[in-house]
């Protein structure tokens, strides 16, 4: 997208998509539910803490996307997320629930002796959903809004230069199938060359 319109064009078409918001896509976050354990989805202050055996609603409230949608001036919920999850909270919590046990994760962990190349193709999933998606959506918004003094608000009135980098988020589908220095430089290195240059520093 960042390649197909004039900044001036952009700016006028994203208007008719307010209060929307990047993050308001129930397909995605029901893939990313059915592709891993809830506790690989949560915000990172939560991971690993009494957070990941709370119960479905503090999970729930802990998902990391849930921080994306928080409004700038009064730290509350955006009217974007409180809508997103009046329609599509109950349909989430449910594949959360129903997903616990057998999502692709807990498939893989099934199989005895995983060939490198199944290996292989669970980090290739890792990386395009957190790391290339999320990296090119963020690629868009550094062409587009990125202006000094001050960068234009996300649609649904969030700090997208924190929220966006892979790096700040560090969700990670299947972290045992990566070094602790993969996961370390999770966002940067490789990936950072090929998409962003030096912009995201």
């Amino acid at each position: 997208m960042w390649q197909g319109m004039q900044k001036e064009q952009f700016l006028k078409f994203r208007m008719s998509l307010l209060p929307s918001s990047g993050f308001q896509s129930a397909q995605y976050r029901f893939i990313e539910l059915m592709a891993t354990d809830v506790k690989h989805l949560l915000a990172q202050q939560h991971r690993g803490t009494e957070t990941e055996k709370g119960d479905l609603e503090t999970l729930f409230e802990a998902l990391y996307w849930q921080q994306g949608a928080i409004e700038l001036a009064s730290g509350q919920k955006t009217l974007t997320l409180n809508s997103f999850i009046q329609k599509y909270g109950r349909k989430l919590k449910r594949t959360m629930k129903d997903y616990k046990k057998c999502n692709i994760w807990r498939k893989f962990q099934q199989v005895e002796s995983p060939s490198e190349e199944l290996k292989e193709a669970m980090r290739q999933f890792d990386l395009k959903a957190n790391v290339y998606w999320p990296l090119a959506h963020y690629k868009s918004a550094v062409h587009y809004l990125a202006r000094k003094p001050e960068a234009i608000a996300a649609t649904g009135g969030t700090n997208w230069q924190q929220y966006l980098p892979p790096r700040f988020q560090k969700v990670i589908f299947y972290p045992s199938l990566w070094s602790a220095q993969e996961q370390e430089e999770w966002g940067k290195g490789w990936v950072l060359k090929e998409l962003l240059g030096d912009q995201e520093g």
